[in-house]
């Protein structure tokens, strides 16, 4: 969506675009389905479950015909959680991003499909907690996960700025389309190149972080 207005809030995604959290929390995953005996290999993991919220992995369990286990989500959580805090590292180039919008002084926040203390421990990890401090949101906390634009219309409330005065930077498909419903202008970090044009929903496509300050016009 393009518009002439000025930017005034960056709205980021948080896993996979400030924090390369992703192969991780798929493989703690992956692990977790297979001890539950779900018969389901790891490609297909991070293909049907990258950028979804736990609601997603409920739904594969109904479809088939599997109870949850007793421990979910806690007990899945506990082991992600616990591998984050100690292997997550930062995107390449992000810092980098942070560091040119604080010179612009645009602001910025994150807004996740995921939990509120996953995004507190990641952006730990990697140094990045304290840029964020107020200005995190989840879509656990609203209720409604991407693709609905619940929690991009809820970080721009909260920050104080009109959805058309804010870009989302994210990564996956579930992240376009919610960016789009909220009328907000997108970013797409994607290093491995652009998914098919009719998965984009507008979203402008860039392969290296280092260049989105050029493409933002700071």
């Amino acid at each position: 969506m393009k518009t002439d207005r000025p930017l005034q809030l960056v709205i980021f995604d948080c896993d996979g675009v400030l924090v390369n959290s992703e192969p991780i929390f798929n493989r703690v995953l992956h692990d977790y389905l297979q001890d539950c005996g779900v018969k389901i290999s790891f490609s297909e993991t991070c293909n049907r479950f990258t950028g979804k919220s736990r609601h997603t992995v409920e739904a594969c369990f109904r479809d088939l015909g599997r109870q949850l286990p007793e421990d979910w989500p806690d007990g899945f959580y506990t082991k992600a959680l616990s591998a984050l805090a100690t292997e997550v590292q930062a995107i390449e180039g992000a810092k980098f991003v942070l560091d040119a919008l604080a010179e612009k002084e645009v602001a910025f926040c994150v807004a996740s499909n995921g939990l509120t203390q996953k995004m507190e421990v990641t952006l730990a990890q990697v140094g990045f907690l304290a840029r964020f401090q107020g200005a995190m949101f989840s879509a656990y906390d609203i209720g409604q996960s991407k693709p609905a634009p619940d929690v991009f219309l809820q970080a721009a409330s909260q920050m104080g700025i009109e959805p058309q005065d804010c870009v989302v930077i994210e990564d996956s498909e579930s992240g376009f389309e919610a960016a789009h419903r909220a009328q907000m202008r997108c970013f797409a970090y994607q290093p491995q190149g652009p998914l098919p044009q009719g998965r984009m929903f507008g979203a402008v496509s860039f392969r290296k972080m280092q260049d989105l300050p050029a493409l933002l016009d700071l």
